[in-house]
């Protein structure tokens, strides 16, 4: 885990601010931006998970309030703009927890590949000038994928259900700003969920300069939604899940590319009696802890 200082936190608060400016301006990329940057840079991915959770859960808040102020979408509590959110939030409560049980019974690559391929297929759907008719049923589907999604492996939530929602008929900018509603419940019941099993959160700090970021990033995200053109924001979604369909897609072939390279690395060294090591610090390893186990006979 990263140190605590001064700059780390500016730099925190900095990453999240531009990753929820996407977010919730265009309904996605919060933590498909975000986990693969902490973690790059030395945060424990245990921490990072509950970290995004909490603090997109406050963007989202503060987001849904200023896309109301916009007037991207109503949000009274008699409105259809928020009886879509309860459409999206209350099937994808109940998808989460099925979505839990089917995650430990299959191979992560399976769910990763699977969620890339429907991300991508919808982005492109987004960008065709196509008319679709608003149904209820669709709004329903869209919240049991995308919370399906978010159990299995952690995203998918705003790719499919801004896509899925403007392929349902929905304007995009109801579309965007019904997502970044919907996110609050989602993530926030994730969170408590993760508080529950892993207990107390040690590491305070970093959450809420993640949170400081986002709920800045939420102010500027609606606005961007409100003074873009509506055909423009369509294909800017579309193209923005179609960008995260392949990266999930790269992230499974980058995987087994290493395990295989690997594994034919290490078969061709051993034909001549040499050991395999995958990189510099494994050998490292290895050859302190022969050393040190000779010194004190182990």
């Amino acid at each position: 885990m990263i140190e605590y200082s001064l700059y780390v936190l500016l730099a925190l608060i900095i990453v999240a601010l531009l990753a929820e400016v996407i977010d919730s301006g265009l309904g996605m990329m919060y933590g498909t931006l975000l986990s693969p940057i902490l973690i790059s840079v030395g945060f424990s991915a245990l921490a990072v998970v509950p970290a995004i959770l909490i603090s997109q859960a406050m963007g989202g808040v503060t987001g849904t309030v200023f896309h109301q102020k916009y007037k991207n979408a109503d949000f009274r509590l008699k409105s259809d703009h928020f009886k879509i959110v309860l459409a999206i939030v209350l099937p994808g409560l109940l998808a989460v927890l099925f979505g839990v049980f089917v995650a430990v019974n299959i191979p992560g690559w399976v769910m990763k590949d699977y969620i890339g391929i429907l991300v991508i297929v919808m982005g492109f759907l987004c960008i065709f000038p196509l008319m679709y008719t608003f149904k209820w049923w669709k709004m329903y589907l869209v919240g049991i994928v995308s919370a399906f999604n978010k159990a299995l492996t952690g995203g998918g939530f705003g790719p499919v259900t801004s896509t899925g929602k403007i392929l349902g008929g929905l304007d995009a900018k109801v579309s965007v700003a019904t997502t970044t509603y919907a996110e609050v419940p989602i993530c926030l019941s994730g969170f408590i969920i993760w508080y529950l099993m892993e207990g107390a959160y040690t590491v305070w700090w970093f959450p809420i300069a993640l949170s400081v970021g986002a709920i800045i990033g939420a102010v500027i995200g609606p606005y961007v939604t409100a003074k873009i053109n509506t055909k423009w924001l369509k294909i800017s979604v579309g193209v923005l899940a179609i960008i995260s369909g392949i990266y999930l897609c790269y992230t499974v072939l980058t995987g087994f590319n290493d395990t295989f390279s690997s594994m034919a690395y290490s078969f061709i060294f051993k034909q001549f009696g040499i050991n395999y090591y995958p990189t510099i610090w494994d050998w490292i390893s290895k050859e302190l802890t022969k050393i040190i186990g000779g010194w004190f006979g182990f």
